[in-house]
C-alpha cells in the first residue's frame, strides 16, 4: 500500500516545508502590498507572528484562533464600514486550541506569541491585545 506523509506538528522537517511554501507564496506577497505585511519567525520557544500596521490604532486590531487558523483583523482611520476592514488569515500546520497565544501592539508592529509548550484553556477564541508604549 501507498502510504501518504502526514503532517505532525514535531515533525520539523514538515514545519520547514510549510515556512518555505509561506515565505515563496506569491499569493501572501500580493497580500503584503493590498493588506498589511505578515512575517512569520521560529525560536526553540515559540512560533512568532508579526503585522505592521500604519495609521492603525491598537484597540481597532482584534485577533482570533480557530483551529488552525490565526485570523487578524484591523480598522484604518481611513475606513469608514466594516466591510473596509483589513484582515489576513494565516495557516498554521498544528492546532491553536490549546496553545499559549500572547500579542502585544508597539510602534505600528503587532507581535503574536504562539507558545511551544505549555498550555491554556480559552473561553474565547478572541486573543486580547497588550499595548506597549
Amino acid at each position: 500500500m501507498d502510504k501518504k506523509k502526514r503532517s505532525k506538528p514535531s515533525d520539523l522537517s514538515c514545519i520547514e516545508d510549510w515556512m518555505n511554501q509561506f515565505f515563496t507564496d506569491p499569493f501572501s506577497a500580493l497580500l503584503d502590498c493590498r493588506s498589511f505585511r505578515v512575517d512569520l519567525f521560529e525560536t526553540s520557544e515559540e512560533y512568532i507572528v508579526e503585522a505592521e500596521f500604519a495609521d492603525v490604532k491598537p484597540e481597532d486590531i482584534q485577533i482570533r484562533a480557530d483551529r488552525e487558523t490565526l485570523i487578524i483583523t484591523a480598522q484604518t482611520a481611513l475606513q469608514t464600514t466594516e466591510s473596509d476592514q483589513l484582515e489576513r488569515s494565516i495557516l498554521l500546520p498544528f492546532s491553536l486550541e490549546k496553545k499559549k497565544i500572547e500579542a502585544v501592539f508597539s510602534n505600528d508592529i503587532l507581535e503574536v506569541k504562539i507558545f511551544k509548550e505549555g498550555s491554556c484553556s480559552r473561553k474565547s477564541s478572541y486573543i486580547p491585545v497588550q499595548f506597549a508604549l
